[in-house]
């Protein structure tokens, strides 16, 4: 009897694989939960894993991008009174069919000096930017025009953004100086919350050490996520205040190196990220704001491309490469694009009022930029030479 599902050593070693590539510990979950994900759906409808088709995958992915029965909660069909059901976003689809995709990939290349796999074509398909893999045999790949079928569109727009107001009332509601001095951080230099665990390692935020605290440089040192590279972030005055109460109140004595631990019963553990999500939810209830961790991030950036420019924010966002920073941030204004809409309607306003009156009408033509009628009688005034008294001429 075939075996159904995706075998688990074919997830190991697709797995191992990705680790030898110098994949992220984040990328190696998302991987591994996506490709159980599937295993489970193969296994349910008794398919096996390598008869599986273009037509397999499609059902695949039509029933995750409904949401296989997850309930919005809080929603309702106003007909009907019953829950929604929670669609997935385009992003989560197109990430489990690059999940997919690689995997696939990756059984043909393993097999192309003969296997099961040995030069088939992938059931999915695949786009640029995703693992790359030969087909096999000297197979084609699919036809070019079928490559992105599956593939959602995902909306463009502009990140969620938090008020100065709400920030305030965020820090306020804190009732630890350990989160009134990690709001404040979040808000004020936009680093990444990150996490101190066993299996992603330590970096941002919360993976801080000791000595990454340098008051001297005005600054704190946090590791950049799936890199052992550090990156220096400038810090305010307000946080190194906070910040002296909760190591003086709160942390004290803790043994270790983490600078954020749990309190209470978390005491003297570092912080994850778990912990400060759960802590950052109570914050927001009693402020009456809706936030998350990366909200914070966003609203720095976005402040700092419009104001600083896109190489400044990438500096202090840590980004490897000046279109990462871009593709998120550099979005035109809203209020921008009804600004030049309304000037170009202006200007043809203008030119027409110019036409009717014809040349030289109110001095309209007679000087090279556009000037309103108070500025025109000056500037008349300063043209005309002044007669002084007793001249006849």
């Amino acid at each position: 009897m075939k075996q159904t599902g995706v075998p688990d050593e074919a997830i190991t070693e697709f797995l191992g694989y990705l680790e030898r590539r110098g994949r992220g510990s984040y990328t190696m979950r998302s991987y591994r939960l996506g490709l159980e994900d599937f295993s489970r759906w193969l296994h349910r409808g008794g398919r096996v894993l390598v008869e599986v088709s273009r037509a397999d995958i499609e059902a695949y992915i039509s029933e995750f991008a409904a949401g296989e029965g997850r309930m919005n909660h809080g929603v309702v069909d106003l007909a009907t009174g019953e829950p929604i059901r929670a669609r997935r976003a385009a992003r989560t689809v197109n990430h489990r069919l690059s999940v997919l995709a690689s995997f696939f990939g990756y059984l043909i290349d393993r097999d192309l000096e003969g296997g099961v796999w040995a030069g088939r074509v992938s059931p999915v398909p695949a786009r640029q930017g995703e693992l790359a893999h030969s087909m096999g045999g000297g197979g084609d790949a699919p036809p070019r025009q079928r490559r992105a079928e599956l593939r959602r569109r995902e909306p463009r727009g502009l990140p969620a953004v938090i008020e100065p107001v709400e920030v305030d009332r965020l820090v306020a509601a804190a009732r630890s100086w350990r989160d009134k001095a990690l709001l404040t951080l979040l808000s004020r230099s936009g680093p990444r919350i990150g996490d101190w665990s066993a299996e992603h390692g330590r970096h941002g935020v919360l993976g801080m050490g000791m000595p990454d605290l340098d008051r001297r440089g005005g600054a704190v040192v946090v590791r950049l996520k799936g890199a052992r590279d550090e990156h220096r972030i400038p810090v305010t005055d307000e946080f190194w205040r906070l910040l002296d109460r909760y190591l003086m109140h709160e942390r004290r004595d803790a043994p270790g190196e983490a600078v954020w631990v749990g309190l209470r019963r978390g005491w003297p553990r570092p912080l994850t990220y778990s912990a400060f999500e759960a802590a950052l939810r109570q914050i927001a209830a009693r402020a009456g704001v809706q936030v998350t961790a990366h909200v914070f991030r966003h609203t720095v950036a976005s402040e700092v491309v419009a104001t600083a420019g896109l190489a400044t924010a990438q500096e202090l966002l840590g980004h490897r490469h000046v279109s990462t920073t871009a593709d998120t941030y550099a979005h035109a204004d809203q209020r921008a694009l009804v600004e030049a809409v309304a000037g170009v309607e202006r200007r043809a306003k203008a030119a027409a009022e110019a036409a009717r009156l014809g040349p030289g009408a109110g001095g309209i033509e007679e000087y090279v930029f556009h000037y309103d009628a108070l500025t025109l009688v000056e500037l008349d005034a300063i043209a005309t030479p002044r007669r002084m008294p007793g001249d006849l001429s």
